[in-house]
């Protein structure tokens, strides 16, 4: 996919600028639980910064980025952005920009597991 093809070509440069600047968060249950021994599969150390540096090689790579509309979310305008199957095997990842006015904008890494509809 071309970046001038890229509907989240904005956001993409957004998301790949924060995460470069350190303006990131992690929850531990939703992403790092799961997503730790994802990363040891592939090779990867299971630290947050190897996680960061996955999601932003995906988004430098033009891997495809969709918007979803999210339920409840303060701070995020109630848009996440996911990339399906990234690995080939199922892997599902979310992530939200939080805008908040008294601070530096951040990314939330809401999920990085295997899809439940993964049928692979």
């Amino acid at each position: 996919m071309s970046s001038d093809a890229d509907p989240c070509k904005e956001v993409r440069a957004e998301l790949i600028r924060l995460l470069d600047n350190g303006d990131c968060r992690i929850p531990k249950t939703k992403a790092t639980d799961p997503g730790f021994p994802i990363l040891r599969k592939m090779g990867l150390m299971p630290t947050q910064g190897a996680m960061i540096e996955y999601i932003s090689d995906l988004l430098r790579a033009n891997f495809p980025l969709h918007p979803v509309l999210l339920h409840s979310a303060p701070g995020s305008g109630s848009t996440g952005y996911v990339m399906n199957n990234c690995d080939g095997q199922g892997l599902y990842i979310k992530v939200r920009i939080e805008r908040e006015y008294w601070r530096t904008h951040q990314v939330v890494v809401m999920s990085f597991h295997v899809s439940e509809y993964y049928k692979g």
